[in-house]
């Protein structure tokens, strides 16, 4: 439909150059090592999993996990599902180790993220408002720099918060479905209608029900896909450790380059699927309530463990034990390696999962981006939003799959550079709160009130600071 976005069309190859100067390895190599700076200064905080955990189960009970439903409904996409086949395809089988590298140092800048976003949440009449915007504004007093991040935020919710997802959508439902492109985008455009115009509220409980089901339904599904292939696991996962290191490229003398695209693809589609290092989650858990900004780090955490050690993992298992073709399209790949299990319905089953999963993370997107919009346009002409919103979703259906994950590559690069930069500056205050523990009062006993300077000395940990 749209021949310049085509491939080999003149203006891809503007946008595959551009790409490739924005979201680089240069920008990889500075997401690593933030990654890897917060993990050492946090004392690997992401290897915590009972607290994780145990945060979670408290979060199931209050305001908290309507935010996270909505953050996962945003980051538990498309790029967990096609995003993922496309790093094997683009950069083999070691592209997802650098996804799993990726993620790791990720779980240290998505707490860093879910702090922020707590510590420098504003209160307006509508509620908490907050974002990497507002902790760049109230954090570093700098308004400029917040609103150049949510001007990128807002070109990235139309990238990749919609028409990624609705191209993902179109793609499978038309393969498997013969569907028109143009009425799948009519479709998608109006269920984007409804949410846009819709309470935050409203999609919180949509985004509660529907992604939990979803997700357990496509964890089942690959699950399935692994247990028939059960004899080719062990091949699937030794292919991605020697694809990561070039091990078994040596002899044709292209390591060098081999393991490059094997880390810039693993870590391009592992950012574009978790979106740790992007901060963009940030704006919807700031309207959680009743929630400490170091139990907020934890819930980041854990969205970004499941999407990527859960999900993405299950799919690129899934696939590599299948003896799929890994040169393949990103459906027709996931079809290829379903069909070894479930035949004839494989088509069908996927088809509907990359569908729910494209319109639950463009719902949860709306959110981030109209809370960018606001903040650019300081409260204004939320209507222009959601117009231009729905209007790509429609231009999303019809629109090259490469061209749309290109352009979003872009925005996530733009992006980066302010949040990280922020990130870097903030870091005390996201260290003060890791080493923050609630405060449990004991009651005065006998010696407490003793005439002895020595019996009268009462402990306690508040913010990490000893207190007599």
């Amino acid at each position: 439909c749209c021949p310049p976005f085509g491939s080999g069309g003149v203006f891809l190859k503007f946008l595959t150059a551009l790409s490739d100067a924005v979201f680089g390895l240069p920008t990889v190599a500075v997401i690593i090592c933030m990654g890897i700076y917060y993990s050492l200064s946090l004392g690997f905080i992401q290897l915590k999993a009972k607290t994780m955990m145990k945060v979670f189960k408290q979060s199931l009970k209050g305001s908290a996990f309507s935010a996270c439903a909505t953050s996962l409904a945003a980051t538990v996409g498309t790029g967990s599902v096609v995003g993922v086949a496309m790093a094997i395809s683009l950069g083999g089988a070691g592209a997802i180790f650098w996804m799993w590298v990726s993620a790791f140092f990720g779980m240290a800048l998505a707490y860093a993220e879910g702090v922020l976003s707590i510590k420098f949440r504003v209160k307006t009449k509508d509620g908490y408002q907050g974002g990497m915007m507002y902790s760049m504004e109230q954090g570093l007093g700098s308004r400029p720099m917040g609103a150049t991040y949510a001007l990128f935020a807002t070109l990235a919710s139309l990238g990749m918060g919609v028409m990624a997802q609705t191209n993902s959508a179109s793609v499978s439902l038309e393969s498997e479905f013969s569907l028109d492109p143009k009425i799948c985008g009519i479709v998608l455009a109006i269920l984007m209608a409804f949410c846009v115009f819709s309470k935050s509220e409203t999609v919180g409980k949509i985004c509660s029900l529907g992604v939990p089901i979803l997700a357990a339904s496509y964890i089942l599904l690959m699950l399935g896909v692994i247990a028939v292939n059960y004899k080719s696991l062990p091949e699937a996962i030794s292919s991605i450790f020697a694809g990561a290191f070039g091990i078994r490229p040596i002899i044709g003398g292209g390591v060098g380059y081999t393991v490059k695209v094997a880390l810039t693809q693993g870590i391009r589609r592992g950012v574009f699927s978790n979106e740790a290092g992007l901060g963009t989650t940030a704006a919807i858990h700031a309207g959680a309530k009743n929630i400490t900004p170091r139990e907020q780090g934890y819930m980041n955490m854990f969205e970004v463990f499941v999407d990527t050690f859960v999900i993405c993992t299950l799919t690129a298992l899934a696939i590599l034990s299948s003896g799929a073709d890994i040169s393949s399209s990103g459906v027709d790949m996931l079809i290829s390696a379903c069909e070894t299990a479930f035949g004839s319905l494989s088509g069908g089953l996927i088809a509907v999962c990359v569908a729910g999963f494209a319109v639950a993370t463009a719902v949860g997107w709306s959110q981030i981006g109209k809370s960018a919009f606001l903040y650019v346009t300081k409260g204004k002409f939320s209507g222009i939003y959601n117009i231009i919103y729905i209007v790509c979703a429609f231009l999303g259906a019809i629109t090259s799959l490469e061209a749309v994950f290109t352009l979003s590559d872009i925005f996530n690069g733009l992006m980066a550079l302010p949040c990280l930069t922020a990130l870097m500056l903030l870091s005390s205050h996201v260290k003060r709160e890791a080493q923050s523990l609630p405060v449990e009062p004991k009651p005065l006993t006998p010696r407490s009130v003793s005439s002895s300077s020595s019996d009268r000395h009462i402990s306690g940990n508040i913010t990490g600071v000893t207190t007599s």
